[in-house]
């Protein structure tokens, strides 16, 4: 572990054993195809080797984490370590499982990016902020839930203690797992309006939808009245598509 902490990478690194193994084990199966955000000192890459990935790669924005991390694995074959912003490269390979203790400040965009890959990992295993996989968890439709519930299913697999990382941040965390559906429910080509949409109505959550979207004349069954936040996702793609084809007739 590095001596100096640097504050703009939000590091805090996991040193509880028993916590790195209980991720560790929810990987499903060996030889899979692999990549680990932020692997900081290499703590959980340590128990991510045991499971036997056919390849490693580790994404590591610290440049001095990187050389301590090349240091360690200099004779392990199959880890393949970047120095690099996870948000800034493009992760053109198929990756069948990422895992990450995510760095909280850019966790809502790092599980964006993830989410809408064209080659969508098969299994995230992901550590949050509590109150963020709260927010992934709920059962009422949010600005992010109802973007990743479209490429996803969402499940908690444990709640992770303050006080098994140093530093100590200030919350609590969580360990989700991410399962691809079969089939996607939005498409490329509909994706950044759906993002866009999505993002104006829920920023208005406590409105019905005539009072948002008075402007469209919908011919069908969706119950304007409805507040956004009651929405389940299935309605929500339907007066997507709706005010997409609104559009187009007014065009």
């Amino acid at each position: 572990m590095p001596t100096i902490l640097k504050k703009k990478y939000g590091q805090n690194f996991l040193i509880d054993n028993n916590i790195t193994n209980k991720i560790a084990n929810l990987i499903p199966s060996e030889n899979l195809k692999t990549l680990e955000i932020g692997p900081g000192n290499g703590k959980l890459t340590d128990t991510i080797i045991t499971k036997k990935p056919s390849s490693l790669t580790l994404v590591e924005i610290d440049k001095d984490l990187n050389e301590c991390l090349l240091g360690k694995y200099l004779n392990v074959s199959n880890i393949n370590i970047i120095n690099a912003d996870i948000l800034k490269i493009n992760l053109n390979e198929k990756y069948q499982l990422v895992i990450s203790n995510l760095p909280y400040n850019i966790s809502s965009q790092i599980l964006v990016k993830l989410s809408t890959l064209n080659f969508r990992p098969d299994i995230l295993i992901l550590m949050f902020q509590k109150e963020f996989a709260k927010r992934l968890l709920d059962k009422n439709l949010n600005s992010i839930n109802s973007l990743v519930r479209c490429f996803y299913d969402i499940n908690l697999n444990f709640n992770v203690s303050k006080n098994c990382f140093r530093p100590i941040p200030k919350v609590e965390s969580s360990v989700l797992t991410f399962k691809k559906l079969k089939k996607k429910l939005i498409t490329k080509k509909e994706l950044n309006e759906f993002i866009l949409f999505k993002r104006k109505l829920f920023s208005h959550k406590r409105k019905s939808l005539k009072n948002i979207l008075k402007k469209y004349d919908f011919n069908n069954n969706i119950d304007l009245n409805t507040r956004v936040e009651n929405l389940n996702l299935e309605d929500l793609i339907k007066l997507f598509r709706a005010t997409k084809s609104e559009i187009y007739q007014q065009n």
